[in-house]
């Protein structure tokens, strides 16, 4: 229960966890403050267990909504010490999302979206539409903007991979400006790099080997990897388990809310990438540490 808890409060946005922190403030001031009022010991006694109670009760609900990398983030900043875009530093693995952070999909992914729609003649969607949805699971990517059962979803997610496999020809998924010279500086530097998607690990696969990056990304972990995926942690505990890194010394990277999610979720440290499907303030409110136009940024 505590746990199931833990994980709402994580959901909420960065800046309410700073807004709930701050609030402890003026609790923790009457605590002591009501001191100088003309009560009785006792009266002043009650009413100091009360405010310090209260104050501690915001502050831990607040350091719940930030996570372990929101509240390290905040003592920084508080310390003048401001996350600086593309640091390094402790870095031993970066984890990437791949449709809108390393390859350019959306046009194929919306245009195989659309075709899946109007083959099981189901109500239209625009191309925006399709495209907000980049990022959650195959079938929930239908079922969260047309209303159906679990089971027409699936049917939707079977009819696209078919569809998917015939349009999916080698260089349809270019990669991003930057990209490949990004993740072989990063190996060069010792750094792992692996991939989390909601795409299968067999498309996965192909896309990173037509791109030629096989041999710098090693480890990939695709829907089919996993029984709960992202915004689970799941991607992200099974790719820790296999570097045997440390959740502080990883980097998720990624396009959407999604990505940022998982990543705080998990203790990590994360980045947003502008250029994707996601928009800049849906990073930010996901709680984003830092967020960057291009992925050579990072290097």
């Amino acid at each position: 229960m505590i746990h199931s808890l833990r994980a709402r409060l994580q959901k909420l946005s960065f800046r309410t966890g700073v807004i709930i922190l701050l609030c402890c403030i003026p609790f923790y001031i009457l605590s002591f403050a009501q001191m100088l009022l003309p009560l009785s010991v006792g009266t002043k006694g009650v009413l100091w267990a009360v405010f310090f109670g209260l104050a501690k009760a915001v502050q831990y609900t607040g350091v719940a909504v930030l996570g372990v990398e929101g509240y390290r983030r905040v003592k920084d900043y508080i310390r003048g010490k401001k996350t600086k875009t593309g640091k390094m530093d402790g870095i031993k693995l970066v984890i990437f999302d791949f449709d809108g952070t390393l390859g350019d999909s959306q046009r194929l992914i919306t245009d195989t979206m659309l075709a899946t729609i109007e083959r099981l003649k189901l109500p239209r969607r625009s191309r925006e539409e399709c495209a907000r949805t980049i990022g959650l699971p195959l079938a929930e990517c239908f079922s969260s903007i047309i209303p159906m059962t679990e089971e027409q979803a699936e049917e939707c997610a079977e009819v696209y991979s078919e569809i998917f496999n015939v349009k999916n020809v080698p260089g349809a998924v270019p990669p991003f400006p930057g990209v490949s010279e990004t993740i072989k500086a990063l190996t060069a530097k010792k750094i792992h790099v692996s991939i989390a998607s909601n795409r299968s690990h067999h498309s996965l696969h192909t896309l990173v080997k037509d791109m030629k990056l096989s041999e710098h990304i090693t480890f990939l972990v695709g829907s089919d990897d996993v029984v709960r995926r992202k915004p689970d942690t799941e991607p992200i505990e099974k790719t820790l388990d296999h570097f045997q890194v440390a959740p502080h010394e990883t980097l998720v990277v990624g396009d959407t809310e999604f990505d940022i999610i998982m990543g705080r979720r998990a203790g990590t440290h994360t980045c947003g990438v502008s250029y994707g499907n996601g928009t800049r303030e849906e990073l930010e409110k996901a709680g984003a540490e830092c967020i960057i136009d291009s992925l050579e940024e990072l290097v």
